[in-house]
């Protein structure tokens, strides 16, 4: 009778220990921008793919800074991201692209107890001085020289533009640019659709190869009406590295977004784990992948070769 008590006790006790070694453990995504938006969402499913069979519970906070980017709301929203930190109460937080590492985790978080893992931080983290003792994370950098390595395949290279927006994204990606590409070329800046128009148009008329940078910021961007645009207009290769700019390009080597979530997800459980974040070094993305436009290509009039194709990971036809 003794052993059965024990075998029973002993039983009971097993199961009450949980599968893995993060019960009632809290976890805050902090994402910069907006559900909806195809970076965001797909860095949630990287956070997402690694907690999803923990006992962890997951929060997120969208700050919604991409559709409101004045000063006042940017502020306003890390704010309301710092009490609903307090709310929560998290064992740990992640926090993806720049804004939440400029408005919330800068003047709020530096070198505090509660540790930090940061996404999607655009190419440098030297405007936030990271890491810090409480903070570690994955540096977002384009794979742009293996996209104008690839454009000179197809044109000379003697003058480049890039068209991108003017959100403090689209700045720091223009000064990445202008320090890798090691080639002179012009950067236009736009505030709209319009402005965007008719830079591309003057682009193409002038110019041996094109960068396109994100169009987020396009106040009022229209997807069907830019791909028509492109589809008139393109004369010379263009090339990009976001997925959801490829349908306008001939090109792109795009960041993989869910690698980020992934890392900063995995982070975190190492963080809970007990490794600080002061031992965990910042590191950069590394994966990629090659998408062919043949719609542009065709409009262009570029030839595109088997062997090219055959490296691609998707081909938009």
């Amino acid at each position: 009778m003794r052993k059965v008590q024990l075998l029973i006790v002993g039983i009971a006790v097993l199961l009450a220990i949980p599968m893995n070694g993060y019960a009632k453990s809290r976890i805050l995504y902090i994402d910069s921008y907006h559900s909806g938006y195809d970076w965001s969402d797909k860095i949630t499913e990287g956070i997402k793919s690694v907690l999803n069979d923990k006992d962890i519970e997951l929060k997120i906070i969208r700050m919604d800074t991409k559709r409101n980017p004045s000063e006042t709301f940017k502020k306003k929203a890390a704010i309301d991201a710092k009490a609903g930190i307090e709310a929560f109460n998290p064992d740990v937080v992640i926090a993806s692209d720049d804004n939440a590492s400029k408005y919330l985790i800068k003047p709020y978080y530096k070198n505090a107890a509660l540790p930090f893992v940061f996404c999607g931080v655009n190419h440098s983290t030297d405007a936030y001085g990271y890491p810090y003792k409480n903070v570690t994370g994955m540096v977002e950098v384009a794979p742009t020289p293996k996209l104008i390595y690839s454009l000179k395949h197809f044109n000379r290279a003697e003058k480049i533009a890039l068209l991108i927006g003017s959100s403090l994204t689209d700045k720091k990606d223009a000064a990445y640019y202008s320090r890798v590409i090691k080639l002179p070329f012009d950067t236009f800046h736009v505030n709209d659709f319009d402005e965007w128009k008719i830079a591309f148009t003057r682009i193409q008329e002038n110019y041996d190869l094109m960068l396109m940078g994100n169009t987020a910021s396009v106040k009022g961007w229209n997807d069907a009406a830019a791909e028509k645009v492109v589809l008139e207009r393109t004369k010379i290769p263009t090339g990009c590295d976001l997925d959801w700019v490829a349908q306008f390009a001939f090109i792109a080597y795009t960041r993989v977004a869910q690698e980020q979530g992934r890392w900063a997800a995995q982070t975190a459980l190492r963080i809970l784990d007990g490794t600080p974040p002061s031992s965990i070094p910042v590191t950069t993305n590394k994966e990629g992948n090659l998408i062919v436009n043949l719609k542009v290509a065709k409009a262009a009039e570029i030839r595109v070769t088997p062997n090219f194709l055959s490296k691609a990971s998707r081909v938009i036809k």
